[in-house]
């Protein structure tokens, strides 16, 4: 895959995040001024529960089909179809199997585990019953997703996912506003997933054939990718556990309430982290290809020039969303609520630009066939990282939360990055981390001194507003210098190897 195809295909998945983070907000607003709060943290609830379910059950099937999309399209593409179907077997049967423990369970967790204010019990366990069936229908949907990701048709598959959304919110603000009950809004919910999955699949068999749709199963498919497989899995099973960990603890330790604002609170920052991983996952098909064909000096070019795009243009985002915290969850909420995610905001964001910069070394372990290096840090983190969290969670509550996400990320820094370095990129690790500390302490200067010169004055939008502008001015400035100095220092040591 060209630059020119890259450079499309980060441009699609990015002006995709920020058209789905839009519509989102609008729609989480008039949910909880209409349903009220109770309602807005069941949907959370509901929300994190299917994230949990779908990150623990995708064995990690989606990232082996982008991998052998990109690189075995034209190679063998009866090979290729047999896997489309294995993994569509997989999926379908998978997601029955969660939708079922869903509704069995979901009276067990409204009425044992979340503390409800006013809202009663049933209510609460119909709406985890029919958002878990209709949110776990990301998991087959996700293979479809995954074949147009590899095919480098990343613009249809955005296309698809915006339109969709947009017809859910619209229909969910329609609900609401019509007075509609907490009930019918997720079963609304629950009907636009399934209709995203009815496109997707129409225009998937379009692309691959609809026999491809078919679920089998192919036993050579199973044994060749059994070992990538079982990583991913590994990956995604650990990594989503550290990633809804806290949530989950909110919701035993604080009111429901609580866990919807700090879980849009991270929904919102999270945001951020989908446009770096969309640049990231845009770049994976290109990846895999060029490891297949073994072109490790044209990967290390693409390697640097979309990890420094990553590391240079995320802080903006994140420092943006802190800049804006107190107006924008003022908005949505009120300003009560607003003041107590200040803070948590702030972790979260130091948390998710962390995040951000691990992304592509992440990537590039994926198409280098070594996800096991994940699958052990995550592995490790249960034990190290987990703890902490539940620790600092009831020490700090939501501010504790979103430290959690900042101790997880050190700790992979500490123990991922310089495998990933080692093993995939052969690139020294000090220097590596020398580059990101440069990052990390003009953010801290610039974003710092602006942020508190704008809480000098007053605080409010016109303040708040100058002092970003200002410091993302001198942030770009110094940041473009050190951009260009880390690619001339690895464009040596290439040469030098």
């Amino acid at each position: 895959m060209n630059l020119s195809t890259l450079n499309r295909n980060i441009a699609y998945n990015v002006l995709g995040q920020v058209v789905l983070i839009g519509l989102a907000l609008v729609a989480v607003r008039f949910i909880f001024r209409q349903l009220g709060p109770d309602a807005f943290g069941v949907i959370l609830f509901g929300q994190t529960l299917g994230a949990i379910l779908l990150g623990a059950f995708d064995l990690g099937i989606a990232s082996i089909v982008v991998r052998e999309v990109a690189g075995r399209a034209a190679d063998d593409p009866p090979y290729l179809r047999q896997l489309l179907q294995t993994a569509s077997l997989f999926y379908w049967v998978v997601y029955v199997v969660l939708a079922a423990a869903t509704i069995i369970l979901a009276p067990v967790f409204a009425q044992r585990w979340i503390n409800l204010t006013s809202m009663d019990s049933r209510t609460a366990t119909q709406m985890i019953q029919v958002l878990g069936a209709g949110t776990l229908l990301i998991l087959p949907r996700s293979l479809y997703a995954a074949f147009f990701r590899g095919r480098q048709r990343i613009g249809l598959a955005n296309v698809i996912d915006v339109s969709t959304l947009a017809v859910q919110q619209a229909g969910l603000i329609a609900i609401v506003a019509g007075h509609g009950g907490p009930v019918a809004a997720v079963a609304w919910i629950a009907a636009s997933y399934a209709l995203s999955v009815a496109v997707y699949a129409i225009v998937f068999g379009r692309a691959a054939g609809f026999g491809a749709l078919l679920p089998r199963y192919w036993r050579g498919v199973v044994e060749r990718n059994r070992r990538f497989s079982m990583h991913m899995m590994s990956i995604s099973t650990l990594g989503m556990v550290q990633m809804q960990a806290d949530k989950v603890i909110l919701s035993k330790l604080l009111p429901v309430p609580a866990l919807g604002f700090y879980g849009l609170a991270s929904t919102v920052v999270a945001s951020g982290g989908r446009l770096a991983s969309a640049v990231a996952e845009a770049a994976l098909p290109s990846f895999a290809d060029r490891f297949h064909r073994d072109d490790h000096p044209g990967l290390l070019v693409e390697y640097r020039r979309v990890h420094g795009l990553i590391s240079y243009l995320a802080a903006p985002g994140f420092a943006a969303i802190v800049f804006l915290t107190v107006p924008l969850f003022s908005y949505v909420f009120n300003p009560v609520v607003a003041e107590q995610l200040r803070l948590p905001v702030a972790l979260l964001s130091t948390g998710w630009y962390l995040n951000a910069t691990l992304l592509v070394p992440y990537m590039m372990s994926l198409a280098a066939g070594k996800p096991e290096i994940t699958a052990r840090q995550n592995a490790l983190a249960l034990v190290i990282v987990l703890p902490l969290t539940v620790g600092a969670i009831y020490a700090f509550g939501l501010a504790g939360a979103a430290l959690s996400w900042v101790i997880y990320h050190l700790f992979a820094y500490a123990y991922g990055l310089p495998r990933i370095c080692t093993e995939c990129l052969h690139f020294p690790v000090r220097t590596w981390l020398k580059e990101i500390a440069a990052f990390l302490a003009l953010i801290g200067l610039a974003y710092g001194a602006g942020y508190f010169a704008a809480a000098w004055l007053g605080g409010t939008m016109l303040p708040l507003g100058i002092g970003y502008l200002g410091a993302s001015c001198l942030y770009l400035f110094v940041g473009q210098r050190l951009l260009r100095s880390a690619n001339q220092h690895s464009r040596l040591l290439e040469r030098a190897a």
